[in-house]
């Protein structure tokens, strides 16, 4: 995906948005069990990926976004770009 493709969205069709909570090969240290997934979220500190245990809720990690994670939609599009002295 293109940092274009990102900057692109069209305005929801359904009544509710929801995210993908993708599962993920761990288990829940806290409970034992072996539905642990992974989901954006927004938080206070700003975007992040949650990987979190959907029975128990227990937080295994709160990780900054990666570009292929595509949170949020709206980051800029130069997000990975080279840094240069002029600013």
């Amino acid at each position: 995906m293109s940092g274009v493709d990102r900057l692109l969205f069209p305005t929801p069709s359904e009544s509710t948005v929801s995210v993908e909570r993708a599962l993920v090969d761990q288990v829940c240290p806290s409970c034992g069990s072996s539905d642990v997934r992974r989901y954006p979220v927004a938080n206070f500190i700003g975007p992040r990926m949650v990987t979190k245990c959907q029975d128990c809720f227990e937080h295994l990690s709160i990780d900054v976004p990666t570009l292929d994670d595509h949170w949020p939609p709206w980051r800029s599009a130069t997000i990975d770009w080279p840094a240069s002295r002029n600013g």
